[in-house]
């Protein structure tokens, strides 16, 4: 049940059907589409939630090097906040001096699934343009 958020369950054309076994990789799936929407939706945004999102990094530009501890907190803030399918949320940055336009930021955490817990890893690359790409 938990393989896929309310929302995706709602727009998904196949009617849901529970069954007794977990595919998760259908989960993983789900998680990894909901971070990617979160990731790119600005804090603010959302009327009802206006914590809902990361903040605009544009503003902290001036800042760097000493801003990547702050995007790190905030990447985490928000799983831990909006993604209960992940618990030990870890946010690593890992430097690409080929790329220094981009962030690169390692996700490691544990992946709720019924039998416990699975243990997942993300790469999260935030773009210059202030696009995020999870994968």
């Amino acid at each position: 049940m938990f393989e896929q958020t309310l929302f995706q369950r709602l727009l998904d054309p196949q009617p849901y059907r529970p069954t007794t076994r977990f595919d998760a990789a259908r989960q993983m799936e789900s998680v990894l589409g909901h971070l990617r929407e979160l990731f790119n939706v600005r804090a603010g945004a959302v009327p009802t939630r206006p914590d809902y999102g990361l903040p605009d990094f544009n503003d902290l530009v001036s800042e760097f090097p000493t801003a990547v501890p702050v995007i790190s907190r905030a990447i985490k803030q928000q799983i831990e906040m909006f993604e209960p399918r992940l618990k030990r949320v870890s946010v690593r940055h890992v430097p690409d001096p080929d790329r220094p336009l981009s962030l690169f930021f390692n996700i490691s955490a544990e992946m709720v699934v019924p039998d416990g817990q699975e243990r997942v890893a993300f790469e999260t690359v935030l773009g210059a343009d202030g696009s995020v790409n999870v994968r």
